[in-house]
């Protein structure tokens, strides 16, 4: 196979993590880096592209400006390059189509020059000058890798013998012709996917099932807690203050904040409610649904015509059987080492469920030697993208930080301050080592006169 130059990192997969890596090593002089993707072309989650689907979060939380406003991959550059700058503004959505970002993703993956597409990586090993990186035509060559892989759907282990064209994943939902119209469906799961597939078969064409049924472990629908004291939670002082505490806090944590990261968009909500009172009361259509809050898939198994499954609610004896034909799991991803990592297994510090160890930079302990003379960067360091939840907190999987992120990780690997990464204000006084804040220094009023009244 034919190698290439020796890279001073490659990033393996193009979303939107490595994309953003990608975006703002423009702004490094000299760092030669490729990003390997393996699929042909630009796609940020195609099986959950749905029409109408939203973002959650502001559209100014792009591949850039967070960490450099004057990037010219910013998604505000996209829309006066694009020539729709006016329309998008006088439009005056309340939140931007994730299609439209997945548009400018595919700009500016066009632009960078450094994304490989085509390239999946199918094993890397260590060598003297850093790593191989195989794909099934041709090794890269790097001093260093950034893992940008994303996290894997997650399949309860019941439900995976019977993965197929009845039973998948939220993530494949698109990815072939789903029969949904006048069958009998299961959505399982509480989150935004789930949410977001069940208003698309109650709202599309043709897609209406005959009969419904939405289960969620979830004790209701929460919504998506976007408060803006909630919000404090995804700023880079709140991911500091995160990977300072021990594994009990960060545990609790994570737990409570939850609808921080992983609610249902409170519109949306509102839309499936609003079309399920059309569907019962204003429209005549052969339609039945059952909504069934902290309720769980316990068991599938296979029947004459479709399936049956086993679904558990909270208390004893809460059980009951649904005969349906298609299920959809919108349960969520987990992390976990890539299977072309295997080769590294051994050196890779991983927890005792499979997560990476890693450092406040994102970079996991691994082998490192110093950079050489004339050298911009270090040999042997890896770093991850979207894998380090248990450690860096709710904002890691979420776009908010991924240009802060990036930029830490630049930072890191050039050992230059390329990037300002620290010093952000939040509301929250998460550094104790700034000191107490004025309102919990100790203050003495001065002694009033006689006669006089605060105001």
């Amino acid at each position: 196979m034919p190698a290439h130059p020796l890279y001073d990192v490659i990033a393996v997969g193009c979303g939107p993590s490595n994309l953003s890596l990608a975006a703002l090593a423009t702004e490094v002089p000299g760092l030669r880096i490729a990003v390997l993707e393996r699929d042909t072309a630009m796609r940020w989650h195609p099986g959950l592209m749905l029409p109408g689907a939203k973002l959650q979060v502001s559209p100014w939380k792009d591949l850039v400006s967070l960490a450099s406003p004057t990037n010219p991959h910013s998604f505000l550059n996209y829309l006066v390059s694009s020539g729709r700058i006016h329309r998008f503004l006088v439009s005056s959505r309340s939140a931007v189509s994730r299609k439209e970002f997945e548009q400018y993703y595919a700009w500016a993956a066009d632009r960078v020059g450094s994304v490989r597409f085509g390239q999946g990586v199918q094993a890397v090993e260590r060598v003297p000058e850093g790593f191989s990186v195989h794909t099934a035509d041709t090794t890269w060559r790097a001093r260093n890798l950034v893992l940008g892989v994303g996290r894997r759907p997650y399949v309860p282990a019941q439900v995976r013998p019977f993965l197929g064209p009845g039973v998948f994943h939220a993530h494949d939902f698109l990815r072939a012709p789903r029969r949904t119209g006048g069958a009998r469906v299961l959505v399982v799961g509480g989150g935004q996917s789930a949410a977001e597939i069940v208003h698309h078969l109650l709202s599309a064409p043709g897609a209406l099932p005959g009969e419904l049924v939405w289960a969620t472990g979830r004790t209701g629908l929460p919504p998506l807690d976007d408060s803006p004291f909630s919000n404090d939670w995804f700023t880079p002082g709140a991911v500091d203050h995160f990977h300072r505490a021990g594994p009990k806090v960060r545990a609790r944590l994570l737990e409570a904040l939850t609808y921080a990261s992983d609610g249902v968009s409170e519109g949306l909500l509102a839309d499936i409610y609003r079309r399920l009172y059309e569907l019962d009361y204003l429209e005549d259509t052969a339609f039945a649904h059952a909504v069934l809050p902290g309720c769980r898939l316990d068991q599938l198994n296979r029947a004459e015509h479709g399936y049956e499954a086993l679904l558990s609610g909270m208390g004893p004896g809460d059980e009951r059987i649904a005969a349906v034909d298609t299920v959809v799991l919108a349960t969520g991803y987990d992390s976990g080492a890539p299977e072309f990592l295997a080769p590294l297994l051994e050196e890779l510090p991983l927890h005792d469920d499979g997560t990476f160890r890693t450092r406040a930079d994102f970079r996991l302990d691994t082998a490192t030697a110093a950079a050489e003379p004339g050298a911009p960067v270090g040999t042997g360091g890896v770093w991850v993208q979207n894998a380090a939840r248990h450690s860096h907190g709710v904002a890691d999987p979420n776009l908010s930080l991924s240009a802060w992120r990036s930029a830490v990780i630049l930072n890191s690997l050039t050992g230059r301050r390329t990037f300002r990464t620290e010093g952000f204000d939040t509301t929250f006084a998460f550094d104790p080592a700034a000191g107490p804040a004025p309102a919990l220094r100790h203050h003495t009023p001065p002694a009033l006169e006689e006669g006089t009244f605060l105001p």
